[in-house]
Parts: structure tokens; C-alpha cells; sequence
């Protein structure tokens, strides 16, 4: 599992944007018990905004020399807040929530998907269902086995259907408009694996 840090995208963002972010962070760090004492001085940080404001408002006359502090000044505001955002990561330690406090963004964990151990689709002609499963370690061959859902309270007995080398597998004759559990095992050089949880098919 990844660690959890500040998202330094906030230096992507158009100045304006930037501008509403670090002055939201200036008021989430003052008086924060996380953060007793910052890497860079609050008041200094501020004064760095109201520079690039300024600097802000003064380059839409378009001349090259307000457009060239402009751009100085992102860069300055730019490097205290993510100075900031390093400081923030070493006493948060990966603490989403003391990173959150902080008005920074927290990078969130990637989410891994399961693929599903067996899957259950139509057949290619009515009747039939198609099984599949993933390849197992150090598995040689699967066990297949079915049986009906249970009906009025009768259950059903676990039918084995076959074993093949294949990770698939077609089963024909089953009555259609009736539900059926499928399962599958891996025959391993240790033994039989256990049987997969159940998965649930209507036959059409």
C-alpha cells in the first residue's frame, strides 16, 4: 500500500485557483495543533499572495514587464507552498486526516479490482451456460461441479460436471428458466484446492 502524501496538482491550476487554494491552506494551518511550527512563516506566505495578487491585477495592462512579475511571483508563492506541502507530508507521517487538516489535498490509495474467481454467461445456444475461471498457480487441472438453487426448501445435491485443463468450460442440457450454482476447484501438486464461492446463473 502506497503512502499517502499532499497532491502537489495545485500546481497545475490557473493562479486564481491557486490563489483561493494556499490562502485556504494559510487558515486551515493558523492555530492548527498539527502544526505548531511550519516550515515557512505564515505572515511570510501571505505576503507572498497579496505580491501575487498584485501582481496579478497589474499584468492585465499586458505589458511585459507586469507580466514578467507576475510571473516571478507565481514561482515564488509557488515554492513556499509546496515547501508547505513537504512539511505538511513529514508530520503527517501518511495520516490522511492531519494531511486533510492541513487544506491540502491527500493522494488517494489506487483501488485494485478482484477479478472474479468464476464467472457464469449465456451459453451459445439455449440451454448452455459458460463458465470461466482464472488461471490458478500451479494449477493443472479444475474441477467443475453444479447444482440447482434450492426450490420450496428442497436442496440439491453438488453435482460434479467434469474436469478438464481448460479454464473453460460450456455446460449444455440444463433446464432453461431454472437457476443454477456453479463452482470450481484447482487440482494443484498439493491437492484440491477448495471449491470457489458459488455463483448464481439463470439458464435461458
Amino acid at each position: 500500500m502506497k503512502r499517502t502524501k499532499v497532491v502537489l496538482n495545485f500546481l497545475q491550476f490557473p493562479l486564481a485557483i491557486r490563489v483561493i487554494l494556499y490562502r485556504s491552506v494559510i487558515a486551515h494551518l493558523l492555530g492548527n495543533p498539527y502544526f505548531v511550527t511550519t516550515s515557512v512563516d505564515l505572515d511570510v506566505a501571505s505576503a507572498a499572495l497579496d505580491a501575487l495578487e498584485t501582481s496579478i491585477t497589474n499584468a492585465l495592462d499586458g505589458s511585459h514587464l507586469n507580466i514578467a512579475l507576475r510571473r516571478d511571483a507565481a514561482k515564488a508563492a509557488d515554492e513556499i507552498f509546496r515547501n508547505l506541502a513537504s512539511y505538511v507530508d513529514t508530520i503527517a507521517m501518511g495520516n490522511e486526516t492531519i494531511i486533510l487538516s492541513s487544506g491540502f489535498a491527500a493522494s488517494r490509495q489506487p483501488i485494485t479490482s478482484q477479478k472474479a474467481v468464476l464467472t457464469a454467461t449465456n451459453g451459445s445456444h439455449s440451454g448452455s451456460v459458460k463458465l470461466t475461471t482464472i488461471k490458478g498457480y500451479r494449477t493443472y487441472s479444475y474441477i467443475w461441479r453444479m447444482r440447482k438453487v434450492s426450490i420450496n426448501g428442497v436442496d440439491f445435491e453438488w453435482v460434479v460436471i467434469t474436469t478438464t485443463t481448460q479454464t473453460t468450460y460450456e455446460v449444455t442440457g440444463l433446464d432453461v428458466a431454472c437457476e443454477y450454482l456453479f463452482q470450481v476447484a484447482g487440482v494443484t501438486p498439493e491437492g484440491i484446492t477448495e471449491f470457489c464461492q458459488s455463483v448464481t446463473k439463470l439458464v435461458v
